[in-house]
Order: structure tokens, then sequence, then C-alpha cells
């Protein structure tokens, strides 16, 4: 039988995986440790602490959720089709990676997504990060606010759908959008009312 080869990126994994059964209060380095089958010092070998291994955790996933919006192709001219096109995305991306949305909801809602973490999604989330930056423009007002709102929104109903709580059908996806982009989408018309279109 072959040996499994210990990368910092399948601890990473792993705790993604226990976090999203287990809950952020129950991780220890411990446990994923017997999880994996390998000594707590290997983790400890990778990361300094349980606080570094979880930031990890989240720089990771947004490094992935990075690259699917990186890769998008951004033909249209009006902001809204643009932010359509990334929520979907984003969105989709959550569903199909359950465990990753799970963890990520949690993180944002314990006392581990200080400012630190905060500042460092600005290389860990850099293509977004840009597009925010770019694009500030558009919104009016500090970006954040947007960021904040679609973020715990969208992750929420992601979470939801995955667990099979909420229909996923395309009608109801699109339902799900419309709610969200509502509210958004209203914001952008008060400011600029002749490019939302």
């Amino acid at each position: 039988m072959k040996k499994q080869t210990i990368t910092p990126e399948s601890i990473i994994e792993a705790t993604i995986l226990y976090v999203a059964n287990n809950g952020l209060e129950n991780v220890t380095t411990k446990k994923v440790a017997l999880d994996m089958g390998i000594s707590e010092g290997t983790i400890f070998n990778n990361f300094a602490s349980k606080k570094a291994l979880l930031e990890a955790c989240l720089f990771y996933i947004d490094r992935q959720v990075d690259a699917v919006l990186k890769g998008i192709s951004f033909k249209e001219i009006h902001i809204t089709k643009i932010i359509r096109k990334m929520w979907f995305a984003y969105f989709y991306y959550f569903v199909e990676h359950w465990p990753y949305a799970k963890f990520y909801c949690q993180f944002r809602q314990s006392s581990y997504y200080d400012e630190e973490v905060m500042d460092g999604q600005g290389k860990s989330f850099s293509f977004f990060s840009k597009f925010l930056k770019q694009n500030a423009h558009r919104f009016g007002f500090c970006p954040d606010f947007y960021w904040v709102f679609i973020i715990e929104t969208t992750l929420n109903f992601a979470v939801r759908v995955a667990n099979g709580t909420l229909s996923g059908t395309p009608e109801d996806v699109e339902r799900i959008y419309g709610l969200i982009s509502h509210g958004f989408l209203g914001s952008l018309k008060l400011i600029n009312p002749g490019e939302v279109k």
C-alpha cells in the first residue's frame, strides 16, 4: 500500500472538511491529525499554530475562488452584467465545494476573522480585490459594503442549497440572485442611474 504524501495542501483540505462536518468550535490540530492518521507534530511542522492553519484554510479557499472569477470572460460593458457573471460563478463554486462554503461561513463569523486576516485577503483574493478597486467609482461609496452584503448572503444560500434544505434548480437560483441583486442593483441605480441596465 502506497504511503500517504502529506503536504500543507492536504492538511488544509483535511481541516476544511473537519470544520465542515464538525464545526469550527470543535476543531483542534489533534483531531485533524487523528482524522489524517498523522502526528500532531506533522501539522506543526507546516503551520505555526491552529490559528495559522485556519487562516491558511481561508486564504486557500480565497485563491481557489479568485481563480474561478479570473477565468470569466468580461466582454460586457455594464457593471450589472459583469456582477451577474461573477455571482453565478461564485455561487455555483461554493455549492459544488460545500465544505469550503461551510468553512468560509463559520470562519467569517468567528473571532479568527480579524483585521489582519481581512488585510491578508487583498493578496489571497487579488483578482477580485483589483476588480473592486478598478470599479470603485461605479459603486459610489466604499465597495466593502457590497462585498459584505453579497458574500454573506450568497454563502448562506450556497450552504443551504448544498445541504438540500433549499432547492438548487436553475429557476430557484435565479430567484436567489434576484433577491440578492435587488438590493445591490437598487443601490447602483440610485448612484449611477445612466449606467445600470
